[in-house]
């Protein structure tokens, strides 16, 4: 069997471990995704697909688990669009990892889902499988937005699948939304807010949109066909959406999410902390002692190198100390609580101030960092030139 095998690494002990599961299909690729997805590949492909995850998945079992199972207290489905295939799938899929791994009773398992393509039915499939946190990608209230940005869904069946949701049972759920859009105003931003509050979410994603170069709204964007708000503007909206939302009652626990308390994303948070996680599918990334290791995305690879019995990825070169210690601080920057020093000198032996004094003194002089005593951290302004100061440590 040719798959992948990670060596334990010293530094780098395991605890728990979360688990990302790619699903690439969704009903029509949005206008400014680059994501490893597809639309409109049939249920066979789907199914074979979800053949070779589950391959993937005991391949990984076999050759990286010998006694001890390991134990896993976050579970993510992300795409794609997760809701877009039957739920039968994610149930097996679940059944499986529960096969391989220890689950922890209260570990968190979260669904991507995109209004338009939750059924009730699914819903109580969700549930039934254990599933407890939802992630609905709204984007936008208005729907000239979301024709726009090329989404499938209306504001109405948005509407509709919370319904759906909040009757099923879920308490747990989280809200995308988009700032920065074509044609976007500030009013409009204030809107989807104000609408979204009569639905409690627990939890609010809020991203800045990003051009990746290749897809349709890029080109669009460069062709003169759209505009997009100006950096002022979006730094408007930015803060309006913070000032918002805390007068709310949400905690800013990191620059693109906010939350009730005690509503953080548990999974979301082993990116930011270096924590270890598995990533199964196309496309899917994973950090396991001490190691990354990436698949590839393309689809017919993917589905014929498990078939065939090979690894569908390849590993990265083990990270060196000086490596990691970047990673810990771009990565921790991104939490509003920062980085605390005493757990860096618990991972690494020494202050941050002794590996990037050079780095973190000027960030501060300029008002783009501060330090308190036990923790640094992103002033306001630093929020605002975020992408500056985590450059800074690379």
């Amino acid at each position: 069997m040719n798959t992948i095998k990670i060596q334990e690494h010293a530094s780098n002990p395991q605890k728990t471990v979360g688990i990302y599961c790619h699903i690439p299909f969704c009903l029509k690729k949005c206008a400014y995704c680059d994501f490893a997805s597809f639309s409109c590949l049939g249920e066979e492909k789907i199914t074979d697909y979800f053949k070779a995850l589950y391959q993937e998945i005991k391949n990984f079992a076999a050759v990286n688990i010998d006694s001890v199972r390991p134990v896993v207290d976050t579970i993510y489905f992300g795409g794609g669009t997760p809701s877009s295939v039957a739920a039968e799938h994610i149930e097996k899929s679940l059944f499986l990892l529960r096969e391989v791994f220890v689950i922890k009773d209260e570990a968190e398992i979260t669904i991507e889902i995109n209004p338009g393509t939750l059924t009730k039915e699914k819903a109580s499939h969700y549930k039934k499988a254990g599933i407890n946190r939802i992630s609905i990608g709204l984007q936008a209230w208005q729907d000239f937005l979301l024709k726009i940005l090329g989404r499938v869904h209306s504001q109405s069946d948005f509407i509709k699948s919370m319904e759906i949701l909040k009757s099923t049972g879920f308490e747990n759920i989280s809200v995308d939304v988009m700032v920065g859009l074509p044609g976007q105003k500030l009013f409009d931003v204030i809107e989807t807010l104000t609408a979204l509050m009569a639905f409690s979410p627990t939890h609010l994603s809020c991203y800045s949109l990003i051009l990746e170069p290749g897809t349709p709204m890029a080109n669009w964007v460069e062709a003169g066909q759209l505009n997009l708000p100006d950096e002022d503007e979006e730094r408007e909206m930015h803060w309006a959406v913070d000032a918002f939302l805390k007068e709310q009652g949400y905690a800013h626990y990191e620059i693109s999410s906010y939350c009730k308390p005690g509503y953080q994303s548990r999974h979301n948070l082993k990116y930011w902390e270096l924590a270890s996680y598995l990533g199964f599918g196309l496309g899917a990334h994973g950090y396991y002692n001490g190691r990354r290791y990436g698949n590839t995305t393309k689809l017919s690879q993917y589905i014929d190198r498990l078939t065939a019995g090979e690894s569908p990825g390849s590993l990265e070169p083990l990270m060196e100390a000086q490596e990691m210690m970047s990673e810990w601080m771009f990565l921790g920057l991104r939490k509003l609580a920062g980085i605390r020093e005493a757990d860096f000198i618990a991972r690494f032996g020494q202050s941050y101030f002794v590996s990037y004094g050079e780095v973190i003194k000027p960030l501060i002089a300029d008002g783009l960092l501060q330090w308190d005593g036990v923790d640094l951290k992103l002033t306001p302004r630093g929020q605002d030139f975020a992408n500056q100061v985590f450059m800074a440590f690379l």
